[in-house]
């Protein structure tokens, strides 16, 4: 990550994904839809169906159905007729309520925007939708992403599906962006868009155990995000896992005219390749190790560390001094351009428009007082404060030669004398807090505890990433605080028969990768017998055309048949001539049975129940013990002429 836009150092650090092996979830799905086992349009409606079941987490604030299934069905005709599959076609995504969205509510959720359709879409979005993703919906923040808790939205709070147990004291998600990583953890998408304006795309992902990605600033455009900090905010990425937040990231990266700010080289998309970390050198800042920070923290961050040093990785104790001073000039800087960017919302032009009209003055007090919440109206009166005559250098130049400084020290630990090529840190200090906790503390307080690690990369625009490592603080199932009676069945299944295991093995963590082959496990075996159905349906047209085909040789037959009993019937009764008959209809009988023994060998293969099998094969069943009584019949009447006959001479020797 030296530089700006260093692409082989940001690859170094999305591999460092020590805990996540599971396969690529959007690789799966794509593999899924080539064997036909789900589509595009089957998969979305899933996502659709999760979402509602999970709306009590309040992640999704406007489902999006019809603009999804309208999606999914253009994916699907790219799948199967037009053969031209695009990198996200059929992977479901979810949108963060402060980017404009065409012909879709945008509401920051905040009253000043409740009722705002944008006319146009932003540019992350309009590349996501280009390259086939399906919009299941738009998701909860904090107002205009003022928070890190996503408890101040006019919609509600998001609730952490971890933890959650009904209506009792529950886990914040993290902020802002927590509507988006509560859709990416409870599977109701694939991958979300935040935003990160202080680690709102971080601290979410660490909260709610998904992977979060911070590009570097410029390198996605910010074109149709409405603004917080404009010198701070970044689209982020939340997926499961490293590969799939790689894969959106290279679909939304790169220049952008309608953004002045992207940077303007080409993008190179990233190719995740195994590293010899031996030849890695990672920094441990000292100044992150910071009061407050729980000893749960600490414990990963040091076995993260040791996982590192066993690989052989060059680890190396850095400063970045400026740290200790950096969220207050985080928290400055953030309420100088919030005053900027929400003077917009006057009551005038868009937003909220209150009817106290007698005075213009009145106007714009009465829709800013009712169109914002307490959060908003504080970072706007305090950076009004910072931005007055006689504070301007005092707090805001102040601030940004900090700022400088802070971004220096970044540069002086990965181009320095003893440079490293990533760090290695915590995200947030401890985990999840109860909603209760949280909210007894003001916005103020949240903020600086919340993003103390993961706001100074903002100020320096370098590139970030949180991966989940272990769920803290667990021994076994009780320490989760999770209520097993309100998680589906299979869920409840899942986490009993992995906590049992390892509690048996002496394992203290729910191990990530057990839960993934666990699930991997499950869900194979719950798909066999459906399975076994669709692959009856794939092969249902091919065997269909054969079983038509042996149709018509039977109706061939059968009027070859009818004219070798007409013709016979003309006969004088020959015994020679009917046993050739009969000869002949076993020979045709015995051809026709190995064409039906062929045919229903195909269906046998497939373990299919009588009752779905195609009518045609059960008529030609039916005409086969048609033929069998004809053969019967022919046999009879050549038995009755060899009786007549025999019976003739014995008379004509008594004469």
């Amino acid at each position: 990550m030296k530089g700006e836009l260093d692409t082989e150092k940001t690859n170094l650090f999305l591999k460092l994904d020590q805990t996540n092996k599971q396969e690529q979830q959007a690789i799966e799905i794509h593999k899924a839809y080539r064997d036909k086992i789900l589509t595009p349009i089957s998969f979305v409606d899933l996502c659709l169906q999760k979402a509602r079941q999970t709306s009590r987490l309040n992640a999704i604030v406007t489902i999006t159905e019809d603009v999804a299934e309208t999606q999914s069905i253009e994916s699907e005709k790219r799948f199967y007729i037009e053969k031209n599959i695009k990198p996200l076609d059929g992977i479901t995504i979810a949108i963060k309520d402060n980017f404009c969205t065409k012909n879709i509510p945008t509401t920051c959720a905040s009253e000043m925007l409740k009722d705002f359709i944008p006319t146009y879409d932003a540019t992350v979005y309009s590349k996501l939708i280009n390259d086939g993703a399906c919009l299941i919906g738009k998701s909860n923040l904090d107002e205009f992403a003022m928070g890190s808790g996503t408890v101040d939205s006019i919609f509600g709070p998001t609730r952490n599906a971890w933890g959650y147990n009904g209506d009792t004291d529950w886990r914040i998600a993290g902020g802002s962006s927590g509507g988006s990583a509560v859709a990416v953890s409870t599977g109701v998408c694939v991958a979300a868009i935040g935003s990160d304006t202080g680690g709102s795309t971080r601290n979410p992902a660490a909260l709610c155990g998904v992977v979060g990605i911070k590009p570097t600033y410029g390198l996605v455009s910010r074109y149709g995000l409405i603004p917080l900090v404009n010198s701070m905010d970044v689209p982020g990425i939340l997926a499961r896992n490293v590969e799939d937040a790689t894969t959106v990231l290279n679909c939304i990266a790169g220049p952008d005219k309608l953004d002045s700010t992207t940077i303007k080289r080409d993008f190179k998309p990233i190719e995740l390749k195994d590293i010899d970390l031996s030849n890695v050198k990672i920094g441990i800042p000292t100044e992150y190790l910071c009061e407050g920070m729980s000893k749960e923290v600490i414990d990963t961050w040091k076995f993260v560390e040791d996982l590192l040093e066993k690989e052989k990785a060059i680890m190396k104790t850095v400063s970045l001094p400026h740290t200790s001073v950096s969220i207050a000039v985080y928290s400055i800087l953030n309420q100088c351009e919030v005053a900027s960017n929400m003077a917009r919302y006057d009551g005038l032009e868009f937003g909220l428009r209150t009817n106290e009209d007698y005075s213009t003055e009145e106007l714009y007090a009465s829709s800013r007082s009712q169109g914002f919440n307490n959060v908003v109206r504080s970072r706007i009166f305090a950076g009004n404060y910072f931005l007055l005559t006689r504070n301007y250098e005092k707090y805001f130049l102040k601030a940004l030669k900090l700022r400088r400084l802070i971004a220096d020290d970044f540069k002086n630990v990965f181009n320095g004398e003893n440079c490293v090529d990533i760090l290695l840190t915590p995200t947030t200090l401890c985990d999840a807090p109860l909603y209760g906790d949280f909210v007894s503390k003001h916005n103020r307080d949240q903020c600086a505890f919340q993003d103390y690690c993961t706001q100074p990369a903002n100020m320096a625009g370098i590139p970030a990433v949180s991966i989940p490592i272990r769920i803290i603080n667990t021994e076994i199932l009780s320490k989760l605080n999770i209520s097993l009676d309100i998680l589906p069945p299979k869920c409840q299944e899942l986490i009993s028969k992995v906590a049992t295991e390892q509690v048996a093995l002496g394992v203290d963590c729910l191990d990530p990768i057990a839960i993934s082959l666990q699930q991997s496990l499950q869900l194979s075996k719950n798909l066999e017998e459906e399975y076994e159905i669709l692959k009856l349906k794939l092969k249902n047209k091919e065997l269909q055309v054969k079983i038509d085909r042996n149709q018509r040789f039977m109706d061939d037959l059968r009027k070859e048949l009818e004219s070798s009993i007409e013709s016979l019937s003309k006969q004088s009764p020959n015994p020679d001539n009917i046993q050739e008959c009969i000869k002949q209809m076993k020979q045709k009988v015995a051809s026709y049975e190995e064409s039906y023994k062929k045919a229903t060998m195909k269906f046998s293969k497939l373990s299919v129940p009588d009752s779905v099998l195609p009518k045609s094969l059960q008529t030609q069943l039916a005409t086969l013990a048609s033929l069998r009584e004809e053969e019967t019949m022919w046999r009879q009447r050549a038995d009755d002429v060899l009786f007549t006959r025999q019976a003739r001479d014995a008379f004509r020797r008594r004469k």
